[in-house]
């Protein structure tokens, strides 16, 4: 009674309510589970909630209300995972160790603090199916966390931090190797697609995604190992087209494989090697098209031919050889008829299309020195011809002393090309009659009325008369004619061989009006 004298409060014993476990020592390899529902996480997660706040409440609240005496706990011979409990005909348990109410306090909750923990580190550890790939060092966690529970009850707080402690090693260790168990399970499973074992492979994903369901690779690797055995099925058929050198049937088969499957097992490579074997065939196919063509000198079809062949295979050498060798041909065969063609405009004398033909050779091969010599010498003879044209076509020019001069100098030239065809024979023949005819003076007789004063220019004045016989040479001739009181006249005519005895009337006739 003298405690309650001195007010202070008793050492009050604690019980902790054991926590039950569940969960499975089974490995990945020996189970094919299905991956845990989101329901069944809530689940878990909402029972170690309540079992929290309850050994809270058993800790911390009771305490203050309750005082029990601790009594031997009466447990069967083994829970349902076969631990041993303590048992009424079992040795008693250690002697309590003796605490200072504050410090018994202050190591009550530093105990409650390691459980709660651990408490934790189980919860996430069983949603993600520890039992699965951690059984044995689970269930001893779980082992140590009961015996800890015991040694609290029984006042013995060391030691039960001791086993909380190891407990939480234990479960810290384990959730460490979540990550490499997932990536082993991931790995594994492609190796088994690799493998073509499509069952194998869908027991590693569903393994790793019972672990953590969300795990993007694990959900790529099952949905690859639940096509793996269509696609299977599909390469296999391909390789047999392959085989049968079907190779359009093959390439089908090949892409619906992929379609299924974008990383298909070999699926990739054999449509490159379809490919490379197609390209080859066209290739080889469309050389020989183009070698016979130019057998046949077909030119035009060879290059085509050869052009299509490096478009499959640019760096070829081949085809690069052939097409120099076709264009080659080519541009000869180009050169060649322009100055074919230039050859005949020079016998025909047409020297301005000469003279095209042979700078369109030149454009092509610009070594041709024979054709831009040529060409200019055609252009020298086009140049002739019409300034032989321009003189023959208007004779009347000539009778003007700077183009009489101008015609000899250009006649001249003319007589001195070498080997003249027909049309510059002519020419010289036609120019050089004009130019005598130029100079050979011709009769004209002027009539007029014996009133009216007669001028001729490039003559002289001729006065009154009623007709005059003049000699001038051929050209284009002015005469006019002038009266007091009649309006003046001018009459303009030309001379030439062709109009031999010619008669101009020059007469003024027209009566000015008084006074103007």
């Amino acid at each position: 009674m003298s405690g309650t004298e001195n007010n202070e409060q008793p050492d009050l014993e604690t019980h902790i309510v054991p926590v039950q476990f569940t969960g499975t020592s089974a490995s990945h390899e020996a189970l094919d589970v299905e991956p845990s529902s989101k329901l069944k996480r809530t689940g878990i997660v909402a029972l170690s909630i309540v079992l929290f706040f309850t050994v809270l409440i058993v800790v911390f609240v009771l305490p203050r209300y309750v005082q029990t005496t601790p009594e031997p706990e009466v447990v069967t011979a083994s829970d349902e995972k076969g631990i041993e409990r303590v048992a009424e005909d079992e040795s008693p348990p250690s002697p309590a160790e003796t605490f200072e109410p504050a410090a018994a306090a202050e190591l009550r909750r530093a105990n409650q603090a390691q459980l709660e923990h651990a408490l934790a580190l189980v919860a996430g550890l069983e949603d993600r199916h520890v039992g699965l790939w951690a059984a044995d060092e689970f269930d001893q966690a779980r082992r140590n966390i009961e015996l800890g529970e015991k040694a609290y009850r029984e006042h013995r707080y060391d030691e039960a931090r001791n086993y909380y402690e190891q407990a939480t090693t234990t479960l810290t260790a384990i959730e460490a190797r979540v990550d490499t168990v997932i990536t082993e399970a991931v790995d594994d499973g492609f190796l088994q697609i690799e493998s073509r074992d499509s069952t194998a492979a869908k027991k590693a994903f569903e393994f790793a995604l019972n672990i953590d369901p969300d795990h993007a690779q694990a959900t790529k690797g099952l949905a690859r190992a639940q096509t793996l055995d269509q696609v299977l099925a599909l390469i296999n058929e391909a390789e047999g087209y392959e085989q049968l050198n079907d190779l359009p049937a093959a390439l089908t088969r090949y892409h619906e494989a992929i379609e299924l499957d974008a990383e298909a097992p070999g699926a990739s490579s054999a449509i490159s090697r379809i490919k490379r074997v197609q390209l080859d065939t066209e290739f080889r196919r469309r050389m020989s098209a183009g070698f016979a063509a130019f057998e046949a000198n077909k030119d035009t079809a060879a290059k085509a031919a050869f052009e299509h062949a490096k478009k499959l295979k640019p760096n070829a050498s081949e085809v690069n050889e052939a097409l120099a060798q076709v264009n080659n041909r080519i541009l000869a065969n180009k050169i060649s008829n322009h100055l074919s063609a230039a050859i005949a405009f020079e016998k025909q004398e047409k020297w301005v299309e000469a003279g095209k033909e042979f700078r369109a050779a030149v454009a092509l091969d610009t070594d041709l020195n024979g054709a831009a010599n040529s060409a200019k010498n055609a252009d020298r003879r086009a140049k002739l011809d019409r300034q032989l044209n321009s003189m023959i076509g208007r004779p009347h020019r000539l009778s003007t002393d700077s183009v009489h001069t101008e015609a000899q100098a250009v006649l001249a030239r003319a007589r001195a090309m070498p080997n003249p065809g027909p049309r510059l024979q002519r020419q010289i023949t036609s120019l050089d009659r004009a130019i005598v005819i130029a100079r050979t003076p011709i009769s004209v007789t002027l009539i007029s009325d014996n009133a009216t004063d007669v001028t001729l220019y490039k003559v002289g004045q001729l006065g009154q008369f009623e007709r005059q016989s003049v000699s001038i040479i051929p050209g284009r001739y002015v005469v006019v004619g002038r009266r007091d009181g009649f309006r003046d006249v001018r009459v303009e005519f030309d001379v030439s061989p062709d109009h031999q005895g010619a008669q101009i009337t020059v007469q003024c006739e027209q009566k000015l009006a008084f006074g103007s």
